[in-house]
């Protein structure tokens, strides 16, 4: 009786441990929601992006060196319906024209009505920079200007620098969905 009842616990004990290592896996398999490691704030003020999921952009693949982008970054903030970016290109006191795609539908195309394209006009200037940033759909089709929602450097700060913060439903996505995107750069006017 003693040995049945040990087998039993074991028996137990052992499918106790399957069970926990057969979810782990599938737990680690399933996409995580990037997360900022502090909060992002819209502010021009570029040190909240250390530690962010920041990706470096390949050197002399762009027209000019003044387009050519160092790197970029994304991160969101708990229970904020707001996709943030950073995007870096070598210090500057020209213009540039960077454009965001986002195949929102995940077919590789970006070139779907879902899709997005967000176009950003920076300027840094003297002491402050002039951002535009304009929302498009994946045929080019203009939906809407998205007004207050990106602060860079200006020339006094290096105009390296900019960052922005786009809703979720102006990117026609939700919260842990896969995306693909990218952005490219050119010369501004």
């Amino acid at each position: 009786m003693k040995i049945k009842m040990i087998r039993n616990h074991t028996q137990r004990i052992c499918s106790a441990i399957l069970l926990i290592l057969g979810i782990v896996p599938i737990f680690l398999a399933c996409p995580q929601i990037v997360r900022a490691a502090v909060l992002i704030v819209l502010d021009g003020v570029f040190n909240d992006w250390a530690g962010q999921a920041c990706f470096s952009d390949p050197a002399g693949d762009a027209a000019s060196p003044t387009t050519d982008l160092v790197s970029y970054c994304f991160a969101t903030n708990p229970n904020d319906p707001i996709a943030y970016f950073m995007v870096e290109r070598k210090p500057s006191n020209m213009s540039v024209e960077i454009w965001l795609r986002v195949d929102v539908n995940n077919d590789g195309s970006y070139q779907s009505s879902q899709d997005r394209a967000i176009r950003i006009q920076y300027k840094p200037q003297g002491n402050h920079d002039s951002t535009t940033i304009d929302l498009f759909n994946g045929t080019n089709q203009f939906l809407k200007n998205l007004p207050n929602v990106g602060w860079g450097e200006s020339n006094q700060d290096g105009g390296a620098k900019i960052e922005i913060g786009i809703l979720f439903t102006d990117l026609g996505i939700s919260v842990g969905q896969p995306l693909r995107l990218f952005f490219q750069s050119m010369q501004g006017d």
